[in-house]
């Protein structure tokens, strides 16, 4: 009797644990605050959906919490460690990404829009690509987060680079990436709701309209460069004729046509120091006027920016007559300052104060992460701290990076795995030494173009790692105030990640960079909407059978719909009205149909209004 029981029981906890381990986390707050630790600890799912630190376990078993006030406070310093891994991304992109992105994009002879389309593509995407492929977002309406992430950059981003810089789009590639666009958005529309049972090759169609896309804008610039090799060539004949007025005439208008595709053709490194100082110049003269500019006013374009000569600002301070390690402790000290000294004298009291605050996590980057800028003297060389970072980047990163993939908590934080970064030291000891003892002080070496692909590799990594950190956060934080996940990340989500692009954006235009900046703000959601949706139709076994890949839409799907098809037809309109000239009316455009989209997505999720999407109806039995 006694054994029967006991195997009863055995077989009561052996389904109760099969039970929990497959169970949602996000099915806890269901439950009662003191059952809430057993099952933050218990059930899987909440490990598999967190990354550094497991939000849960520290809610409900560190802080113990009990009531509603308790769990409002620790919710609150959840939503400032968001804005802090925010403003780690935020710097990455900043400080390591976008000066490597310049360098890379000039070795590899691309012209700015090309760089837009794939490079800064990538930079701006590979957040909102990590986050739609983590695990938290395995059964997710991905369908309407990656429109909703486009809308967000669209129509903030782009709106904001119509408001600060004047100026005109090249109006055939611009045509061509909205209409590209469109197709992605109507494609992956038509597979998930009408294309019956998805399968790879119908995923691997909708990948493919990326590597199209891609083709064409090299072919466009290999075109270019044709015509303007053919301009010169003819041009050079027309100076061995004799002269003549109908000679001349025809030399001044190969000449201007050669100037203005030589503006599609060049990708240059400006002078970023000296422009930021004639715009804040400026600046005090129209304030010291008096004049009163209004908002809706486009300003007169001001973009007359100096080329970087990178080869005298690497060598401006080499002699060699100079000791090899002249200043080596007062150059390492000087490139760990946090505060660029003379964006600190040109900017006001509200960027100040976001310098001083963002300062810490400014200095451990800086600390880790090569620092390479072509526009700085030595191009942001530092002897001793960069033969550190050869020692301390691929350690950290790699102890980062493994203990991610390992999974393993102690209790609410990441054990941190040090079994295969430990072998890196024989690799990268001896080879700092090398780099010591070859390199000088006052001039970067030949193989500096290296720690230029390190900055780049790292400062993806932080993007990665930050993307789903802030994911993991604005789930926990909707799952707390019991919003629903898809609105949560097709609104708060999509604006916390965005705002790194729009800072990145906004400092490229402000740079001089306004048409890759452009051309990232549709090819970037261009390849979030192709690779996150192509990717989950990949990888996605549920979406198999017959009428199973409807839920990847979502309840706000046909909502994010009708307001991307608004938008493009939209630009598209004020691009035409205006002849391809950016103004700042059309930014403000932009801005009211956010505002329209947030509103109307608001009020579907509280009932309010009803969506666009249709009620499903049952046949009476």
């Amino acid at each position: 009797m006694a054994e029967n029981l006991n195997k009863s029981d055995f077989s009561l906890a052996y389904e109760f644990s099969h039970y929990l381990s497959d169970m949602s986390c996000m099915t806890m707050m269901r439950l009662p605050y003191g059952k809430r630790c057993m099952m933050a600890t218990e059930v899987k799912h909440c490990e598999q959906i967190m990354n550094i630190f497991n939000y849960f376990r520290m809610m409900y078993c560190s802080f113990n919490i009990h009531d509603k006030l308790t769990e409002i406070c620790v919710v609150l310093l959840f939503i400032l460690i968001c804005l802090a891994f925010l403003e780690l991304m935020s710097s990455s992109i900043r400080l390591f990404f976008t000066p490597a992105l310049k360098i890379v994009s000039v070795w590899l002879h691309m012209n700015e829009y090309l760089t837009g389309v794939t490079l800064l593509s990538f930079g701006n995407a590979i957040p909102d690509i990590i986050g739609n492929l983590a695990p938290i977002r395995a059964n997710a309406a991905i369908f309407s987060i990656v429109v909703g992430n486009a809308l967000v950059i669209i129509l903030l981003s782009g709106g904001m680079i119509c408001f600060l810089k004047p100026f005109k789009l090249s109006g055939p590639s611009t045509t061509r990436d909205l209409l590209f666009l469109l197709l992605s958005v109507e494609l992956a529309r038509y597979i998930i709701l009408y294309g019956g049972k998805v399968t790879f090759a119908k995923s691997v169609v909708m990948i493919s309209i990326y590597i199209v896309y891609v083709s064409i804008n090299i072919i466009d610039l290999l075109i270019l460069r044709h015509g303007i090799r053919e301009l010169r060539r003819e041009l050079h004949e027309l100076l061995s004729r004799p002269p003549g007025a109908e000679r001349d005439q025809e030399i001044a208008e190969k000449r201007h046509l050669i100037y203005l595709l030589k503006v599609h053709d060049e990708m240059i490194i400006t002078d970023t120091s000296n422009f930021r100082r004639k715009l804040a110049e400026r600046r005090r003269l129209i304030r010291g006027a008096g004049v009163n500019v209004s908002f809706f006013t486009t300003s007169k374009s001001v973009d007359h920016h100096e080329r970087v000569d990178f080869t005298a600002t690497g060598k401006m301070l080499h002699d060699e007559r100079n000791p090899k390690n002249l200043y080596l402790f007062s150059d390492f000290l000087g490139s760990l300052n946090p505060i660029d000294m003379e964006e600190w004298q040109l900017a006001g009291w509200c960027w100040r104060s976001y310098l001083i605050i963002g300062s810490p996590l400014v200095f451990l980057l800086l600390l880790l992460i090569p620092y390479v800028d072509y526009g700085k003297e030595k191009h942001g060389w530092s002897k001793l701290l960069n033969c550190m970072q050869v020692i301390m980047a691929p350690f950290f990163y790699m102890v980062l990076v493994h203990s991610l993939i390992v999974d393993e908590y102690n209790g609410w934080y990441l054990i941190l795995q040090f079994s295969h970064a430990k072998w890196s030291f024989l690799l990268t000891v001896p080879l700092a030494i090398a780099v010591f003892v070859h390199s000088r002080t006052d001039v970067p070496p030949f193989y500096h173009i290296i720690f230029v692909g390190l900055s780049f590799t790292i400062s993806i990594v932080n993007i990665w790692v930050c993307t789903c950190e802030i994911e993991v956060l604005t789930s926990v934080v909707a799952n707390v105030f019991h919003i629903s996940s898809n609105f949560m990340a097709i609104t708060f989500g999509s604006l916390t990640i965005a705002a790194a692009d729009i800072i990145a954006n906004a400092t490229l235009a402000l740079q001089g960079y306004e048409k890759m900046v452009f051309a990232a703000i549709i090819g970037g959601p261009l390849l979030n909407n192709i690779m996150s949706i192509g990717m989950s139709l990949w990888y996605n076994e549920s979406v198999r059978q017959e009428g199973k890949a409807s839920p990847l839409y979502g309840y706000h799907g046909e909502n994010c719909y009708i307001f991307i098809v608004i938008t493009i037809v939209g630009t598209l309109c004020w691009c035409f009205t205006f002849n391809f000239f950016i103004r700042r009316s059309a930014g403000i455009f932009l801005w009211l149909i956010f505002l329209l989209f947030f509103v109307y997505t608001a009020g579907m999720e509280w009932g309010f209004v009803h969506g666009f999407n249709d009620d499903l109806q049952r046949d009476p039995q």
